[in-house]
């Protein structure tokens, strides 16, 4: 008898302890805003290679080319890009239509989020995806949260 009230008494004390770690908190306890930390803009290598952020005019020459915004529509429902961004909105991907990038809206940085992958999902398409689909991929991604951009280059194209 004398074991089990000295069990009874651990187990009504472990309860004790454990309601009390269990309060409710206060109503002006506010939860953190925007734990996520912010990522740098430089450039990520998975392997440890810098990688090439092409500067160039290439990036320039798609970005407001109804044809080339087109292909990269084409190529993003082609290789399912659909299936984490769900068009763009975000899903398990980021959303894409926002103005909110963790590696900037740039094409350059767009592009090299597609050749290069990022932490936590994005996978890298380097030596998967010739480098001319790349840049109308990041095209057609820069188009939709940049609309006013895309709409400027369909109505230069009709004139």
């Amino acid at each position: 008898m004398k074991i089990s009230l000295q069990i009874l008494g651990g187990v009504a004390l472990a309860l004790i302890w454990a309601g009390a770690n269990a309060l409710p908190t206060r109503a002006d306890d506010k939860p953190p805003v925007n734990t996520e930390p912010r990522v740098s803009l430089v450039p990520f290598s998975p392997g440890g290679q810098k990688p090439e952020v092409d500067k160039s005019s290439e990036g320039r020459k798609v970005m407001d080319d109804p044809e080339q915004i087109a292909s990269g529509k084409q190529l993003f429902s082609a290789m399912n890009c659909n299936g984490c961004h769900f068009n763009g909105g975000g899903g398990m991907g980021p959303p894409l239509m926002d103005n909110i990038w963790i590696y900037g809206d740039s094409i350059e940085n767009i592009a090299a989020s597609i050749r290069e992958g990022r932490p936590n999902g994005m996978p890298s398409f380097r030596g998967i995806v010739p480098e001319e689909q790349v840049w109308q991929l990041a095209a057609y991604v820069r188009s939709l949260s940049h609309p006013a951009s895309a709409n400027a280059a369909a109505n230069q194209q009709g004139k």
